[in-house]
């Protein structure tokens, strides 16, 4: 039946379905994210307001941290599909959603020559279903379409060096993704592919002892962050960083001069393919260099690349370690054959199997990537994103070794127990029991109302949040009593079902009701009650012509109300008069330390001054999840004249 699925073109259907299924209700479903989300999704939509697609703006600041070409999929998209008047997030994810099915599918395109189709077909759709691509792939992002071409541009590789097609095509396809990954990411699809091949290439050549020193070299570049070496700090700082430099320059110089003379390494270098990144890479950024008059540069490697390689940027820090801490809950369903995957894999490499030289490129995809991110100071947990596909590989090649009576008894009891553990996370993290605990702990950090005045006001869960979490459990207990039986493709089938209704239900009915959390949400049901959100239809009274959010600066509350809303720290509560602006409309957290009840008299001081209307909303409350702070939003709304009685 594998063999079935896997012919032809049908194996490519299958995956892109499979993908595109899991991931598809977070995309329609799900609110606009803070921060990145909106901020992306903001970003292209201003392109499409302005016509300008070269500058990248958020609100009037230029927003000089990643290429451009994210955006312009994102403005393609909503261009297409929606519109920037309907302010809808679904259309700037679709690059991400289509994206992420497309990097199962280049997954086993590069899977085949390695390690077969019936395991790259397994690994391939372990790694579709995953719960860190699917939810990338409904986030408008950089993320899930720059896993699908890094993995494309990976795969070309492994094609090149298997043979398999005629190398010249091959180097073009290759250059052509590291030309589109650069434009999406900068320097992460180059980084990954080139780390996979000279570390395969030195390992299967020279040993793995070389694979040693270019994961040492890697360390050496970083470890200094996580050491005070006290006033000479700086100093040792970069001497070890030269250290960790130069030994990566003599890995590199190491493998030209063993490779050079291969005919995929001459195709690899044959001038069109180079010329073609050039070709796609230095318009774009000569152009914006001029449009920025330097400042691109500037902000995306002299700040935002080297604050995240000096330090913990943005506050996004932790050990190494961080990664495989996220592996439990990001890598299901796959850490079900993930420990035998690394168990099976040492012993073919060690043992010299026929499969030897395929894992050790595998290896080589994974390690050094792995190492890059989890001595990277800056950790956010999607970054090691690109390893995952060699992981699902690996995962892959252990299934056809357990459904051929391969024997791997520890490991594989200890991955059931792995897998079982981050479903059972899962399922306890998405219940309505969690909610409500987390929701009496956010209410008793307010400071300006009772926090039981404000559970009021949070709705409990419907009882069908318990009734969607039942397939999920029994896909789990599925999982168990297949792999009790030896049952290893059964267990493949209740795994990738347990990773479908599990992310089912978590974008379906669980997220979608935590209200509670939606800070932009309840700031929109606040301006509501006064008529003040723009283009509201179900009201009387004349549009408002500006909103000023005091004590409140989320991406996501920009994008859906509109570019022109002002926030903090630009916002103010200064009334203009009717002349200048007939209709004003005010949002204010009084949670923020720096807005009070105050504020609101203060308005309408102003207000009663200029012989002016005020009307004022119903207080509504919420937990701001983006950073972990109460809000208690009041609109007033200021129109010109007198109140009718």
């Amino acid at each position: 039946m594998l063999d079935q699925w896997t012919r032809g073109i049908r194996a490519y259907v299958l995956l892109f379905l499979l993908t595109f299924v899991t991931a598809a209700p977070g995309v329609f479903t799900m609110p606009a994210l803070d921060r990145d989300e909106s901020r992306f999704a903001q970003a292209s939509k201003q392109m499409l307001e302005t016509g300008d697609y070269i500058k990248i703006r958020y609100q009037d600041e230029e927003r000089n941290k990643k290429p451009a070409g994210i955006h312009w999929l994102q403005s393609a998209t909503t261009a297409i599909f929606s519109s920037k008047e309907a302010k809808q997030i679904w259309s700037y994810r679709l690059p991400s959603f289509i994206g992420g099915a497309l990097a199962a599918c280049a997954l086993f395109w590069g899977g085949i020559p390695l390690i077969g189709r019936r395991a790259a077909f397994i690994g391939a759709a372990l790694f579709g279903t995953g719960i860190l691509l699917t939810s990338e792939a409904h986030i408008s992002k950089t993320d899930g379409v720059l896993v699908a071409i890094t993995t494309l541009g990976v795969a070309a590789l492994i094609h090149m060096r298997a043979g398999t097609y005629r190398l010249k095509p091959l180097a073009i396809l290759f250059w052509f993704a590291m030309g589109f990954g650069f434009l999406i990411k900068g320097p992460v699809t180059p980084m990954v592919a080139f780390l996979a091949l000279v570390g395969a290439a030195l390992w299967q050549r020279r040993g793995w002892q070389w694979m040693v020193g270019l994961s040492a070299g890697l360390i050496l570049v970083f470890i200094d962050n996580y050491i005070d070496f006290g006033a000479a700090d700086q100093i040792v700082g970069y001497a070890i960083k030269a250290m960790g430099v130069l030994v990566l320059v003599g890995v590199g110089l190491r493998f030209v001069l063993d490779e050079r003379r291969e005919d995929w390494f001459k195709a690899l270098i044959w001038w069109p393919g180079p010329l073609l990144w050039v070709a796609m890479v230095l318009p774009w950024f000569l152009w914006i260099q001029l449009a920025t008059d330097g400042d691109f540069f500037r902000g995306a490697v002299g700040k935002d690349l080297k604050d995240k390689v000096v330090g913990a940027s943005e506050g996004h820090g932790g050990p190494p370690g961080y990664h495989l801490a996220h592996l439990l809950i990001h890598f299901f369903p796959a850490t079900l054959f993930l420990i035998p995957g690394i168990a099976l894999t040492i012993k073919g490499i060690v043992s010299k199997s026929r499969n030897a030289s395929a894992l050790i490129f595998l290896a080589s995809w994974a390690i050094p990537t792995w190492i890059v991110f989890e001595f990277l100071p800056t950790k956010l947990s999607h970054y090691v994103l690109p390893a995952y596909p060699a992981l699902a590989l690996l995962c892959g090649y252990a299934v056809v070794q357990l459904m051929d009576r391969g024997r791997a008894p520890i490991s594989r009891w200890a991955s059931l127990v792995f897998f079982l553990l981050g479903g059972a996370a899962l399922l306890i993290f998405t219940s309505p029991i969690a909610s409500a605990l987390l929701r009496a702990d956010a209410a008793s950090d307010f400071k300006t109302v009772n926090g039981g005045e404000v559970l009021v006001t949070w709705t409990e869960q419907t009882p069908e949040i318990w009734w969607s979490l039942i397939p999920g459990a029994v896909c789990l207990l599925g999982v168990f009593v297949c792999s009790i039986g030896r049952k290893v493709g059964l267990a493949i089938v209740f795994a990738l079902l347990s990773s479908l209704t599990l992310g089912w239900h978590t974008r379906i009915s669980f997220l979608p009701n935590q209200t509670w959390v939606q800070a932009t949400t309840t700031a929109r049901e606040a301006l509501e009650d006064v008529c003040g959100l723009p283009s509201q239809t179900d009201c009387e009274a004349p549009s408002e012509t500006g909103v000023q959010a005091i004590g409140f600066a989320e991406p996501s509350f920009v994008f859906t109300t509109g570019t022109g809303v002002k926030i903090s720290p630009y916002s103010s509560t200064e009334l203009l008069p009717a002349s200048e602006e007939p209709v004003m409309v005010f949002l204010l957290n009084l949670e923020d330390r720096d807005v009070s009840d105050a504020d609101i008299e203060d308005i309408r001081r102003q207000a009663e001054a200029q012989g002016r209307c005020v009307t004022q909303s119903a207080p509504h409350y919420a937990f701001n999840y983006s950073n972990g702070d109460p809000v208690h939003f009041i609109a007033v709304r200021v129109d010109q004249g007198g109140c009718a009685s």
